[in-house]
């Protein structure tokens, strides 16, 4: 990852990893809307975590704030769907999926 070694460290809310990147990269938060077309007051929401950023959203916000799209991704459903990053990257056994009788 590119300038922030902070990206990934699991005791960091996404809400204030992003607020902290974006300031690193001395950016407004109307400058980081227009590239991402939303909001001033939607990122603001997304950095006092009172609203959560569309996962489809994810890889422009990593490419606006110079981050790894992987890694953001990875962070935001651990943080906010745990039971998907648990199926996903926690269990190292495949998952065994069950045929529906018909």
């Amino acid at each position: 990852m590119n300038q922030n070694s902070t990206a990934t460290t699991p005791e960091v809310p996404l809400h204030i990893l992003l607020r902290r990147r974006r300031e690193e990269l001395s950016l407004f938060q109307a400058q980081l809307a227009e590239a991402l077309h939303v909001t001033p007051e939607c990122i603001g929401q997304w950095e006092c975590g009172r609203r959560r950023m569309e996962l489809s959203k994810l890889p422009r916000i990593a490419e606006a704030l110079h981050l790894d799209a992987r890694e953001l991704c990875a962070k935001a459903l651990a943080e906010f769907h745990p039971s998907v990053y648990a199926a996903l990257f926690a269990d190292p056994t495949p998952a065994i999926i069950q045929q529906v009788p018909v």
